[in-house]
């Protein structure tokens, strides 16, 4: 009867098991990299495209800002994540809750500073009841978010968010 290992590290006196140990870690590696690098293994590859629309208020701004936003600007994440297109950019004066002595508020107006609105259009992926634009940065309504466009930074709220 022969051994299943013998004295010089061979399965059956034929194969070396340094030779099995390799080829087991490079099938590993080959599975490991297919399945990473599988687009139809993310989760939002299957979802479907959808055109949406949402509501951004930039609140308490100068107006000089509400100038350097325009319609057909590109809008971005601060990370650079393409979020979708400036359709239109609408301006507000802006207002505060201001206390009064008898305890109650009264809306006030802030002098010089303005509530910029854009109206966003980006094609989002739609999966378990959420969009995501680029397919990775979710887009959902009362979300404050910073955000970028070729001339400004600025921290929005994305106020509404509708598709179709």
């Amino acid at each position: 009867m022969k051994k299943l290992i013998d004295d010089r590290g061979r399965i059956f006196g034929r194969v070396s098991i340094i030779d099995v140990i390799v080829l087991a870690v490079v099938i590993v590696l080959a599975v490991a990299t297919l399945t990473r690098f599988s687009e139809s293994d993310t989760p939002l590859a299957s979802a479907n495209t959808v055109k949406v629309t949402f509501t951004v208020k930039i609140p308490r701004t100068r107006l000089n800002v509400a100038d350097l936003i325009r319609p057909g600007d590109n809008l971005y994440t601060e990370y650079g994540t393409f979020i979708g297109v400036i359709k239109d950019v609408g301006t507000v004066e802006a207002t505060t809750p201001e206390p009064r002595v008898d305890g109650t508020y009264v809306i006030a107006k802030i002098q010089e500073r303005y509530d910029i609105i854009l109206t966003v259009e980006a094609n989002c992926s739609y999966s378990d009841g959420r969009y995501y634009a680029d397919r990775i940065y979710e887009i959902y309504a009362n979300s404050e978010q910073r955000m970028t466009t070729k001339y400004n930074i600025f921290t929005g709220i994305i106020l509404s968010l509708a598709a179709g």
